[in-house]
């Protein structure tokens, strides 16, 4: 059989591009490597507890209503807000609150810090900027148009401001608006550590926490996954579960479908990954079929890195909570000391944040129980020695993932007292169960890198658009910036990709 589309992925960028498409009247087949549909936005239990294998919550919840409405699949639906507490030795703020609310804050926390309001100042008109750039330029296309020469590609930015700040590293810019190294950390990287973002991002991260806003949907932000799925099968789609793709099959004008993994050949006129883009481009397509600078530049970008995850479920009466005055706490108990190479298992010099999963997930726990998300940045270095292939680990892994588990726990009890002896369940993801769970290099869980672009290839925002015709991307990795956030970013990018397929096919 031969579709119209073919999604590599079940991701919510990939549900999204196929319910469009599907309700577009075009025939759409869905290949999910996994056992499941949705991606990392799903649920796994233990013992009666269901916990959160990737993201915790989202931002803009209008445009992810508008985008489940388009579908048909919003009905019911309802957000809350989160809030963001970041505590460290001399410092304990709600980061999350309005501009004037923060500036506030901080002049208390920082007392003798002069430029406090100053830096609000900038801050605010900083993140409005980048919200503008960001708006105005997503539309534009890295690589050429579904059905045209990689030489006719459109600019990468229609903003030059956004381009440029996305290779300027933030830490001077604040710099010269506060003298404080603590506050200068606090607003670079939300922790004690230096900052590491890029002027663009550090725009659009303070944009969304403290203008925007972090949500939870009102029944788990897996039914966001969920909701789509439905609306693609309703809207008579096709999804095969367990059936990766191999290679994606081009010929001299463009896609030609996919090769699974079992070995079958599979027809299409369009196909839209929803993988990573570097597994897309390095290992999915023939490196002959695509310009050379174009795939040295998805080589040489990095990613995000990836984290220790431990999930607890817990009698919350054996737990003290006075000091968690959120949902989500970012929380370090001492500065390392910056004369010594960092230790990354040094967890209690780390920034840990926790998240009590069970204010956002209510029924996803046993009654009187409550849960918890704790998780630490950690290279995929550390473990990889462990992995022998996907989903496979030598002997020794379990015990090494059981001991960090344990560590991590103990970082979070000083400031959550009575935590150790509470928990009823465990479990816990390493980098190398995110590489396996989302596919995604080297269990990158947040898209693109966020410190400053060393290339202008990957700059413009919106990479759905290829070099190859009648290839399209969709998901996290379809944007240089999450500058939506990941969920909103990944569906921006999916209502790009069906818009391309149906434009081209002569539908609105």
């Amino acid at each position: 059989m031969t579709y119209d589309v073919i999604v590599i992925g079940a991701g919510l960028g990939g549900l999204g591009a196929a319910a469009r498409l599907a309700r577009a009247g075009r025939s759409v087949l869905i290949l999910e490597a996994g056992p499941h549909s949705g991606g990392t936005s799903h649920v796994f239990h233990r013992s009666g507890f269901g916990f959160p294998m990737g993201p915790l919550s989202c931002s803009h919840p209008r445009r992810v209503r508008a985008f489940l409405k388009s579908i048909e699949a919003d009905q019911g639906l309802t957000f809350r807000r989160n809030h963001f507490q970041v505590t460290a030795p001399g410092l304990d703020i709600i980061i999350s609150h309005p501009f004037h609310r923060l500036g506030d804050d901080l002049a208390a926390a920082f007392p003798d810090e002069k430029g406090i309001q100053g830096l609000m100042t900038d801050l605010s008109a900083l993140t409005a900027r980048a919200a503008r750039a960001l708006d105005r330029g997503r539309g534009a296309q890295r690589g050429a148009g579904p059905d045209e020469k990689p030489e006719s590609r459109p600019p990468v930015s229609t903003d030059p401001w956004m381009s440029q700040a996305a290779r300027i590293p933030c830490e001077g810019w604040l710099r010269k608006r506060i003298g404080h190294p603590g506050l200068v950390n606090l607003i670079g990287s939300m922790s004690s550590d230096p900052p590491h973002m890029s002027l663009l991002n550090l725009g659009v991260m303070w944009n969304l926490m403290s203008r925007v806003g972090i949500w939870t949907p009102s029944e788990g932000i897996q039914s966001l996954g969920e909701r789509m799925a439905s609306a693609f099968l309703r809207a008579g789609g096709e999804i095969r579960i367990s059936t990766g793709a191999e290679k994606i099959l081009i010929g001299p004008d463009g896609v030609e479908g996919v090769r699974t993994g079992g070995g079958e050949t599979l027809r299409s006129r369009w196909v839209i990954s929803n993988v990573d883009y570097k597994t897309t481009f390095l290992d999915l397509v023939e490196s002959a079929r695509i310009p050379k600078g174009f795939r040295q530049a998805v080589a040489d970008v990095p990613y995000t890195g990836s984290e220790l995850c431990v999930y607890l479920g817990v009698d919350p009466a054996r737990v003290d909570w006075n000091r968690m005055r959120s949902v989500h706490l970012l929380y370090q108990s001492r500065i390392p000391d910056p004369s010594r190479k960092p230790d990354p298992l040094n967890f209690s010099a780390r920034q840990i944040e926790i998240c009590r999963w069970s204010d956002n997930a209510p029924g996803l726990t046993p009654p009187g129980m409550a849960s918890l998300v704790l998780r630490v940045g950690l290279p995929y270095r550390l473990f990889s020695e462990f992995r022998t292939g996907f989903r496979k680990r030598v002997p020794e892994y379990r015990a090494r993932k059981a001991e960090l588990a344990g560590t991590l726990i103990r970082a979070a009890e000083e400031i959550l007292p009575g935590l150790e002896s509470a928990v009823r369940v465990r479990e816990a993801a390493t980098p190398l169960t995110y590489a396996d769970w989302g596919r995604r290099r080297l269990g990158s869980i947040a898209g693109w890198t966020w410190g400053a672009k060393p290339r202008d290839e990957l700059t413009g925002p919106l990479l759905v658009a290829t070099p190859v015709p009648r290839l399209l991307c969709a998901g996290i990795y379809a944007a240089s910036d999450l500058f939506l956030g990941g969920v909103p970013t990944a569906l921006h990018t999916a209502e790009a990709a069906a818009g391309m397929v149906a434009a081209k096919n002569g539908t609105s």
